[in-house]
């Protein structure tokens, strides 16, 4: 089976069965399996002192530093790999905290979606970390069957099911940007430009609202071009 099959056969199953998983006690993972980083004498020294939630928002942060700009201490990314270290850095996350959905879907829509990234192999790995670690959140199957709508180029359904997602609390605003861009870039002007403006509307989406403002003005000139001046008298 091909893996992005396997991985939507894999969704369906945690979507059917996401009671009983949810039942289920999460458990911390042995501090030997957190990912090999520059950082892992802090998160070990954070977690032997009960510290491991404080050392899983450090992480997000340091996190959240890479994919903005850079992180200190880790090696540039690969030529051709952008976002070379996000797996790594996402999975130290889950790692420290398996509660920590954030960890999982923004990653992973950044590896699923982002132009120039294309590595769903990678985010599939995520989120099924994601199921495994932190049963019963229905958003990591959503995302697998959506990847796996992507890549058989069934955008309609893949659309729909983001669209779904798109109020939940959970969701990252980068999803919803991604969501939106979708849109746009199928012509769909006017559902694209009511995403974003959602987007502005919601105080927890916050660090896109410039991002917003600007897709709003463009999407409303693609809607309503200039009118073409009139001919001169002759």
């Amino acid at each position: 089976m091909r893996p992005l099959a396997a991985a939507a056969a894999f969704a369906a199953a945690a979507l059917a069965s996401g009671a009983a998983m949810s039942a289920r006690a999460r458990e911390f993972p042995s501090l030997s399996e957190l990912p090999a980083t520059p950082f892992t004498l802090q998160d070990a020294s954070l977690a032997s002192f009960g510290l491991r939630a404080a050392a899983a928002d450090l992480a997000w942060v340091q996190m959240l530093q890479y994919v903005g700009a850079s992180l200190p201490g880790l090696p540039a990314d690969r030529p051709g790999r952008p976002y070379d270290h996000l797996l790594t850095l996402a999975l130290r996350v889950a790692r420290l905290d398996p509660s920590f959905h954030r960890s999982y879907l923004y990653a992973a829509g950044i590896l699923g979606w982002f132009r120039g990234v294309d590595r769903p192999e990678e985010a599939v790995a995520l989120l099924q970390e994601g199921i495994r670690r932190d049963p019963g959140e229905p958003l990591y199957a959503l995302y697998l069957a959506a990847l796996a709508y992507k890549q058989k180029g069934e955008t309609d359904r893949m659309i729909a099911l983001l669209e779904s997602a798109f109020e939940d609390p959970r969701t990252p605003s980068q999803m919803k940007t991604i969501l939106a861009n979708a849109r746009k870039a199928r012509g769909e002007y006017a559902q694209a430009l009511a995403l974003w403006e959602r987007i502005l509307e919601t105080p927890r989406d916050q660090a896109q609202h410039a991002r917003a403002r600007l897709q709003i003005a463009q999407l409303k000139r693609l809607m309503h071009p200039a009118s073409p001046l009139p001919s001169p008298p002759r």
